[in-house]
């Protein structure tokens, strides 16, 4: 398989991703999502209109409070990246509808983020997509978020009409869909999430 240029297998090989342990690591998922709340609120005060920013803010702060909610089993997951026993990373997939995925809260801490680890968590989440039976995957970010938005191209996901109303002007939406050749296949030696010793 050719991996996109900034998708190198060996970047971050002392890092390894597993599912979440929802009934010991819910309070932990809960203080990634209010971090990536922090980061996000800082990204749309940037984007007109000012106004729609409380509103996306306010749906965030109920899926925080309604964990596991649509993340949890049996149509959805969160993944999380760990270094030298620490939580780095997460990146959560939930069912849009029959067969369609979304990929939603993709952090990585400050300390750990460089070329090559977003796509790395991106192809977690589409392999456990591709797990749960998913043959598409949508996506939306915002548009100052240019990194995310050409590894997600160069990883096969395709522009698309707005599939919700996004309460930030100018968001962007992607899809992806299951047999791209860009992606390995479920299982696929080196894809599938490591599990941390321990």
């Amino acid at each position: 398989m050719k991996h996109p240029k900034h998708f190198a297998p060996e970047a971050y090989s002392d890092t390894t991703l597993r599912s979440v342990h929802w009934r010991e690591e819910i309070d932990t998922v809960r203080r990634l999502f209010r971090e990536y709340r922090e980061w996000l609120a800082d990204h749309v005060d940037a984007v007109p209109p000012p106004s729609a920013t409380p509103v996306g803010l306010a749906q965030f702060d109920q899926v925080i409070r309604e964990l596991p909610g649509a993340y949890g089993p049996p149509r959805g997951d969160v993944i999380l990246a760990f270094k030298d026993g620490e939580i780095v990373a997460c990146g959560a997939l939930r069912e849009w509808e029959p067969k369609v995925g979304e990929i939603k809260r993709i952090h990585v801490r400050a300390d750990h983020r460089g070329p090559g680890f977003g796509p790395r968590l991106t192809q977690a989440l589409l392999d456990r997509a591709c797990e749960l039976g998913f043959e598409r995957v949508r996506v939306d970010t915002l548009p100052s978020m240019t990194a995310a938005i050409q590894f997600y191209q160069e990883m096969g996901f395709r522009p698309i009409p707005a599939y919700w109303p996004h309460p930030v002007a100018g968001a962007l939406f992607f899809e992806w869909m299951s047999g791209n050749s860009r992606t390995p296949k479920p299982g696929a030696k080196g894809t599938k999430p490591a599990h941390p010793k321990g």
